[in-house]
């Protein structure tokens, strides 16, 4: 019998009012989640990827506004009043941001900040609390939890502050912990240790995690599934393996011979995609990728490509793509 999704998002969507018109960040984005599923959300700066997140939040900018539908433990998060969804995101949905640097009060101690998060999401005491957020400090393998959780953020270096905004996340315990770039500013080593723990604790708990990158080295890591979005759309969907060994969208390959490989020929410069990222707009009628696309033809400027199922457990928005048999 197959599990229930613990997430479905169907037609999201994602527009910003401006004074030059709408600008569409997310356009009809679906994908499934499963419980105990580590999923990336990949692609370019401006792809939409980050809005995802920010609209199961509730967490967008005043001039924007979200449609569609996201379902998460049976509940549509787009259409729950305020008090319901600080309820949710404090007890069953987390997020780690892309600086903890902005996402830390710098005038509160590291302690009181997490033990907070207790305190006002499951009734503990002040003592219960504060164990708790020392307990936590500890097990995400900050040195001397007891005394540096007296000490406030900027007497952290950037890997410890994500250490610490990975316990905060982590506190309630929560079904989906939704990660926004979280190891962007940090260098590659303590890179691999943040993922690691993350990828550790999520076991642990049986966390679900929405990853997004621009990272594809943090996604061949990490996530057991990838999704690729570019213009707010969904070019590509499939398990991580998948993904790098065929991938079908001409983009997803774009991406990927952007990468550095040790096994590849020594050349002067890396791949890269022609052209300028897609900008935020208006609907755009054909498919997005098309002004960079090398393989176009002249329906991708003028029909939205469908989504095929290429195989199983991978689909693709690609008129090129034939659908599997």
């Amino acid at each position: 019998m197959t599990a229930e999704p613990l997430l479905s998002i169907r037609d999201l969507s994602v527009r910003f009012r401006l004074p030059e018109g709408e600008a569409v960040a997310v356009d009809g984005v679906s994908l499934d989640l499963m419980p105990g599923e580590v999923l990336g959300i990949v692609g370019e700066s401006g792809s939409g990827k980050s809005q995802i997140l920010y609209a199961m939040m509730g967490l967008l900018a005043s001039n924007g506004r979200a449609g569609g539908q996201v379902r998460f433990q049976g509940q549509d998060l787009l259409s729950l009043p305020p008090r319901a969804l600080d309820r949710v995101r404090g007890q069953s949905l987390s997020m780690i941001f892309q600086d903890p640097m902005t996402s830390l009060n710098p005038f509160m101690r590291v302690g009181d900040q997490l033990a907070e998060t207790l305190r006002v999401h499951q009734g503990l005491s002040r003592d219960a609390a504060w164990k708790a957020a020392v307990a936590m400090l500890d097990r995400v393998r900050i040195p001397d939890a007891a005394s540096r959780a007296r000490r406030y953020p900027h007497e952290f270096s950037g890997g410890m502050r994500q250490r610490v905004m990975i316990a905060m996340a982590l506190l309630a315990k929560p079904r989906l912990l939704l990660a926004d770039e979280p190891t962007t500013a940090l260098d590659v080593t303590i890179q691999a240790q943040v993922l690691d723990l993350m990828a550790e604790l999520a076991r642990e708990t049986g966390t679900s995690i929405i990853l997004v990158t621009h990272d594809l080295g943090v996604v061949a890591r990490l996530c057991d599934r990838v999704v690729v979005l570019y213009g707010g759309r969904v070019m590509e969907e499939a398990r991580t393996e998948t993904l790098f060994d065929n991938a079908a969208h001409p983009y997803t390959r774009g991406l990927l011979a952007a990468m550095p490989r040790l096994e590849a020929p020594l050349t002067p410069r890396l791949g890269t995609i022609p052209g300028t990222p897609r900008s935020g707009g208006g609907d755009v009628s054909g498919c997005p990728f098309a002004p960079r696309c090398p393989d176009r033809i002249d329906i991708c400027t003028k029909a939205r490509p469908p989504m095929r199922i290429t195989g199983e457990g991978r689909r693709a928005a690609c008129h090129l793509v034939e659908e599997a048999q």
